[in-house]
């Protein structure tokens, strides 16, 4: 964990922002502790998510505290305001969007922390950009293409109607020609084990992974393990009487994230049945879109996920304030 250094000597600062200027007073403020991110504080934050004004899947439980290992996450409370910031893999620091309403003001807070250095923001949704460029003008925005999220009406997924998706109802009618039943259950702690088992055995049997594959395996087991703390939803697919996928996610307003999918690939339409089954069990009423997130640059997940027709691609940006 990395510990802030005491503030020296009281002097007056001056933070620039295009023609705003905010003092800070060195006698006054302080520095803040940011401290490691960990499950512990998933009731903290969570009501935070529920007062963004966008959709992206960085402000979710799901989307935050998965990743908080592999991005060394940590965080600081100032006021009301939520502050996070990650390391990418090169060690460099980037924040996330202050949490808590007043983004303005806890731009403005960061900026004072930095000491004249550059501050830079990631996965900024398209539409708080205004705000940075109305307090920083001279702000450098840069569009992170392999980041936007995949976002789409509820109930395209949950009918599969019309002629653009004739390709999945193949798939659908061909996974129920091959069993003799099936059937798609809500995942609770009466299932999890068996939920568990199948996937340890599907995906950490085989040969070694990547390092982002391994840690995401590893949030997967966590997840499954800790399903009351992470308060997501979930759905398993059996077929003949045998797990043969599950998926899970989270509602946040008027939208469900999905975070986790994971199925049997032998078994031909069973990721097309999953699509399709959570779609259905969890969205409807006050729930009319889907996030099923980003596809990471990989060309495979990227036709994957066009191929359901999204509304819309969430686009998300870089943000440096000198």
């Amino acid at each position: 964990m990395i510990q802030e250094r005491t503030a020296p000597e009281p002097f007056p600062a001056v933070c620039r922002c295009g023609g705003q200027r905010s003092y800070y007073d060195k006698e006054k403020r302080h520095i803040m502790q940011f401290k490691q991110l960990t499950l512990n504080e998933i009731p903290l934050v969570q009501p935070y998510f529920r007062q963004m004004k966008s959709r992206t899947c960085d402000f979710t439980v799901g989307g935050m505290f998965m990743w908080r290992n592999y991005y060394k996450m940590e965080y600081a409370m100032d006021g009301e305001i939520f502050y996070s910031r990650l390391h990418d893999q090169d060690g460099q620091v980037y924040y996330n969007l202050p949490l808590g309403g007043d983004v303005a003001g806890g731009i403005q807070v960061l900026k004072g922390q930095t000491e004249g250095g550059p501050l830079r923001f990631c996965t900024v949704p398209e539409c708080y950009l205004e705000e940075f460029q109305a307090i920083c003008p001279g702000c450098a925005v840069s569009e992170q293409t392999d980041f936007a999220d995949y976002l789409y009406q509820a109930s395209d997924l949950a009918q599969l109607g019309g002629k653009r998706y004739s390709g999945q109802r193949n798939q659908i009618s061909q996974f129920k020609r091959g069993v003799e039943g099936w059937s798609f259950e809500p995942l609770t702690a009466g299932n999890v084990g068996a939920v568990e088992a199948f996937f340890t055995q599907t995906y950490l049997s085989g040969a070694g992974a990547g390092a982002t594959e391994r840690e995401e395996n590893d949030r997967v087991l966590e997840v499954l393990q800790n399903l009351d703390r992470y308060g997501m939803v979930g759905g398993v697919l059996t077929a003949d009487g045998s797990i043969v996928g599950f998926s899970l996610g989270e509602i946040v307003n008027d939208t469900l994230f999905t975070h986790i999918e994971k199925a049997d690939r032998s078994c031909k339409g069973a990721y097309q049945m999953l699509v399709n089954q959570f779609a259905a069990a969890y969205t409807g009423g006050d729930v009319t879109y889907i996030n099923r997130e980003e596809d990471m640059g990989d060309p495979g997940l990227r036709r994957a996920k066009q191929a359901y027709h999204p509304m819309e691609l969430l686009k998300k940006y870089v943000v440096e304030v000198m």
